[in-house]
């Protein structure tokens, strides 16, 4: 749909949604209170003040992250502390990292280190991290090792998206909103509850994104990088006097465009020497003479479709039985999608490679849970299965280096390719216990069991690529049917046994301020590397990894207007799992994956929440984490001992303002939200070129609201500053360049919303 056709829908929409805020019944506003609301919490499975729950953690709710303009996972990062993203091919596989602890992995197997649940159910695959938020109640970031009662072990944390649950008793609702904004944004929402009769209601939700490419490409005169995406879900939920039953069914089209990649050539053209200041910009060129501009949203790229679009859909069902000593909850779930990536690696106007990207994962999972009442001695105990079978293909032609360039055997050009299968099996037994000591003291203890099977084919070929164009998605049997011969043949199953768990002890000074010190250990499950193929050494299944976790910290209210709470945490990482993109004298860059490293990281959070004023709320976050290998040896023979974490940036801030004004006709709200953050490094070298200095985004709205507070509009702007910044870049020095992830540049537009209630 061209932009011009998506402007005058929009208009037509907006045109008539004006009327009904026009025409809405107005009411008096509610007198502004002064005091801050409670926000409740699951992240300890019972529904608790956040203020009591010994765990650092940010939630958001609902409305907060939609007057915040949040689309998807990627934007959280710009509300807490000590979060971090590392970004390679749009929604798909970012990865995610908290209190430096997260993956650089981007192959369709790698394994997450900060988990993501959409309400219990853990999403095992990459490809559906960058997911929509839409119709949530809210979304919970807890920070550390989470070995105890969530799904999977994680060691960096959780991102839990809590859905919004049908209303039995409440009617039918509706909620619907429309933002149209730059580069033809279009992007249309609404939600329906309604209830179902025999104490019962559903609720279906959608959510559609569209937007043209933001990336202006020279060489074929298109605007590159366009969004389409689709989201949905439905509920349904019955209560019984004791029991109740949710059943919940939801799945994603995403058909957008890859955000093309800005190259930053290495060679000197004058000299054919490595470049001494390889910037965009700079003059530095590729090994076939192509030399990038400065502009970060503009390029020549010579694949007319770049893609990174995934299919996905998933459901489960959730029963809690309520019986005299416990409730009983079970927790079924299958997922499964379906992920494409088409990428003009070389990011130039000439065809010299491109990299193709295929996953396909399935999984199922069952969770019992025995809940006790909330008492002096509370507990709960469960049993988890998980099992996924993942199939991959990676396929890599390289015409541009010529015949025989890769292996110096053949006289055909030549291209790289792997097709691979992953089965996992995950048993687990945990349990927790609240016992309180004393009137101000309580003792937690957690445990967790854990049995985990990985059983992995992998093959690698080296190909030929003679008759692949640039256009092909060369992976699967376009590999194996144009083999040369085979690289890597690897067969292997292991299993690994665990014990993770979590003593904390809180204590309150007194009703307002709560104390506690923490200590956990949480592991991540072993895997293999999925970019292994030229080396039978390559190809290995590594061993999980353990961090250990020291933490205090105190929560505090003070006259129900200021809320401040602190952390401290010092991590002890052991057979660390680290993925490595680099290059040496090889031909091709080489990727590894292997228990290589042990690393100390140690660090500090602060969230604070104040309103001085019934119109005012002030809010301020900040992050500070320093991180460090003990001991890390690289495939290349580097020792990186001392180096700094990937995407472990040391200082982190992010605050909001929103100031409120009520008047007869409606609220008007003034709101201004930004983030700063120091340096980022995107690789374990520390490689000044794969880095992103510190800097700050702004955003700002401008929002109406009716007296009925059924309707509103909001103008809102984005990155204010129209600041050009990276959130991902990859070392393919070996091929004369490197590559550069960018971030969005400005945008802006207005948000139509209503709700029946």
């Amino acid at each position: 749909m061209s932009s011009v056709v998506k402007s005058r829908s929009a208009l037509t929409i907006a045109v008539a949604v004006a009327a009904v805020l026009e025409t809405a019944s107005a009411q008096d506003a509610p007198p502004a209170t002064g005091i801050l609301e409670e926000i409740t919490v699951t992240a300890t499975r019972r529904e608790e003040s956040i203020q009591s729950v010994p765990i650092s953690i940010t939630a958001i709710s609902g409305e907060a992250l939609a007057d915040a303009g949040v689309k998807d996972t990627r934007d959280l990062v710009n509300f807490t502390p000590n979060l971090s993203q590392q970004g390679s091919f749009a929604n798909i596989s970012p990865g995610f990292f908290i209190r430096g602890v997260g993956s650089t992995q981007f192959n369709p197997n790698a394994n997450a280190k900060v988990g993501i649940y959409l309400d219990d159910v853990y999403l095992s695959s990459l490809a559906v991290h960058g997911s929509q938020i839409f119709d949530v109640d809210s979304v919970e970031i807890a920070r550390g090792p989470q070995g105890t009662l969530f799904g999977q072990n994680t060691t960096g944390g959780l991102v839990r998206m809590i859905t919004a649950r049908p209303d039995v008793g409440g009617g039918t609702t509706a909620d619907a909103s429309l933002t149209v904004g730059r580069f033809g944004q279009l992007d249309p929402e609404a939600a329906i509850g309604f209830e179902t009769g025999g104490n019962s209601a559903a609720r279906i939700s959608v959510k559609y994104q569209s937007r043209d490419g933001l990336q202006r490409n020279r060489l074929l005169g298109t605007d590159d990088g366009e969004v389409d995406s689709l989201g949905w879900r439905g509920q349904w939920l019955w209560k019984g006097s004791d029991v109740s039953l949710r059943v919940l069914v939801h799945g994603s089209r995403d058909s957008g465009q890859l955000m093309p990649y800005k190259q930053v050539g290495l060679i000197d053209p004058e000299t054919f020497e490595p470049c001494a200041t390889p910037r965009a910009g700079s003059g530095c060129s590729d090994f076939f003479g192509y030399s990038d501009d400065s502009d970060f949203h503009r390029g020549a790229w010579d694949v007319r479709d770049q893609f990174a679009d995934v299919k996905s859909i998933g459901g489960n069902v959730t029963v809690d039985w309520k019986l005299p000593a416990f409730t009983l909850t079970s927790v079924t779930a299958y997922e499964e999608n379906e992920s494409r990536v088409h990428e003009d690696t070389d990011a130039s106007p000439n065809y010299v490679m491109t990299g193709n990207y295929y996953g396909k994962p399935r999984q199922i999972s069952q969770e019992f849970r025995l809940t006790s009442p909330q008492g002096d001695l509370s507990w709960i105990a469960g049993a988890y299965y998980f099992h996924e079978t993942n199939d991959t293909s990676i396929g890599f032609p390289i015409p541009g280096f010529g015949p025989g360039a890769l292996s110096g055997l053949t006289d055909v050009v030549e291209g790289l390719g792997q097709v691979s299968s992953m089965d996992t099996d995950s048993y687990a037994l945990f349990g927790n216990l609240d016992l309180v000591v004393s009137e101000r003291m309580k003792l937690s203890l957690g445990i967790r069991f854990t049995h985990e099977t990985k059983d992995v084919d992998y093959g690698a070929w080296l190909v030929d690529a003679t008759d692949v164009s640039n256009s092909l998605f060369f992976v699967g049997r376009q590999i194996t049917d144009r083999a040369l011969f085979q690289t890597i043949d690897f067969h292997e199953d292991e299993s690994w046994d665990d014990v993770s768990g979590r003593v904390s002890l809180s204590y309150a000074f007194t009703d307002d301020v709560l104390g506690y010190a923490t200590v956990s250990r949480g592991f991540n499950s072993g895997n293999y590397n999925g970019g292994a193929f030229s080396n039978q050494a390559e190809a290995t299944l590594v061993d999980p990894e353990t961090l250990l976790s020291y933490e205090v910290g105190l929560k505090s209210e003070l006259a129900g207007q200021l809320r401040l709470n602190l952390s401290a945490f010092y991590y002890d990482f052991t057979d660390q799992q680290v993925f490595v993109l680099a290059s040496g004298d090889a031909d091709v860059p080489i990727q590894q994956l292997s228990n290589a490293a042990a690393s100390t990281l140690y660090g500090l959070e602060m969230e604070a929440t104040w309103r001085p004023l019934d119109a005012l709320v002030i809010q301020l976050g900040a992050g500070y984490t320093r991180s460090e290998f003990d001991e890390f040896a690289t495939p290349l023979g580097e020792d990186l001992s001392g180096r700094r974490l990937p995407s472990a940036p040391e200082t982190n801030v992010n605050a909001m303002v929103t100031y409120t004004i009520p008047s007869a006709v409606g609220a008007w709200a003034f709101e201004v939200d930004g983030k700063y953050q120091s340096k980022q490094y995107f690789s374990v070298n520390n490689d000044p070129i794969l880095s992103q200095g510190s800097y700050s985004l702004a955003n700002a709205h401008v929002s109406w609201t009716s007296p009925n507070e059924h309707a509103s509009v909001t103008a809102w702007v984005r990155n204010l500053a129209d600041k050009e910044y990276l959130v991902g870049a990859y070392d393919l020095a070996s091929f004369g360049w490197n590559q550069w992830v960018v971030g969005e540049p400005r945008t802006y537009g207005i948000t139509f919303a209503y709700h029946t209630r």
